[in-house]
């Protein structure tokens, strides 16, 4: 299982559905904003065994309920309050992740406290059952979604900029494409168009930064159908000349940095 489709399965899942064992051993991409967000997840999973072993009286760890009881002490909940909050501070999974995150760690707190209070059997239902395992699968799936969400803007961009080799490549006769003015014109034909009409509208629409991108993209996909019209008349040179000069080089650098606006820190 690939590194998204892991995430994407986590992120749409409810109860631990197997998804944690087949994690890929890979997480090359999945570093955003100074966290990783594989090993979040992973440590986050973690707390289970290291509450469970505390109980049981095999751990080392010299665990304190004022200490597990904070959001702001874990490697996570320290980015959540750093570049995490500068970053996605107004994205609402974010803000939900935040607030289940916070939860999770009063009810790891509670648990910490029943076992350090000779109540072993207690501390071991709150933790296998209850508010404990509810606020954990939370934090895993909002992390997970909120992982996705960033991932499908930078698969978007990543998307955009292509086109201009896709248009290259088809015009010098180095593609095996086969290009139509009719689609390559329309702005919900693309990766990025569909984006912008499903994922990129549920979470971000409304917002200036967004409907800069709808419009600026609907221009790109004009003039790129103008290129693309010229060349299939038989003027390959010139439409080389407006890949590089003129409304679509002007259209696909405002796309970019309208996408770029959307996802830079608050």
């Amino acid at each position: 299982m690939g590194l998204m489709d892991w995430f994407r399965k986590i992120a749409g899942g409810g109860k631990d559905d197997g998804a944690q064992a087949q994690a890929p051993a890979d997480d090359k991409g999945a570093e955003v904003a100074g966290l990783n967000f594989k090993s979040a997840v992973d440590a986050h999973m973690k707390w289970k065994i290291r509450l469970e072993t505390y109980i049981n009286g095999t751990s080392r760890e010299d665990l304190k309920v004022e200490v597990v009881s904070r959001d702001d002490q874990c490697p996570l909940g320290k980015w959540i309050y750093s570049q995490g909050g500068g970053r996605f501070g107004y994205s609402e999974t974010f803000f939900d992740m935040k607030a289940h995150h916070a939860h999770f760690h009063r009810c790891a707190g509670e648990v910490l406290a029943a076992a350090q209070a000779g109540e072993k059997d207690r501390a071991m239902r709150l933790l296998q059952q209850g508010d404990y395992v509810r606020a954990s699968e939370r934090v895993k799936k909002l992390l997970a979604k909120l992982f996705v969400l960033v991932a499908d803007g930078k698969t978007a961009l990543d998307a955009h900029v292509q086109w201009k080799t896709r248009l290259r490549d088809y015009i010098t006769g180095a593609s095996g494409e086969s290009l139509e003015v009719a689609i390559v014109a329309r702005d919900d034909q693309c990766t990025l168009g569909r984006w912008l009409a499903s994922e990129g509208e549920l979470h971000y629409g409304g917002r200036p930064e967004f409907e800069r991108i709808r419009a600026t993209h609907a221009r790109f996909h004009h003039a790129a159908g103008e290129v693309l019209a010229t060349a299939q008349q038989g003027n390959r040179q010139a439409a080389l000349q407006m890949l590089d000069s003129g409304a679509y080089p002007q259209a696909s650098d405002e796309v970019a940095e309208a996408l770029v606006a959307l996802f830079k820190p608050a």
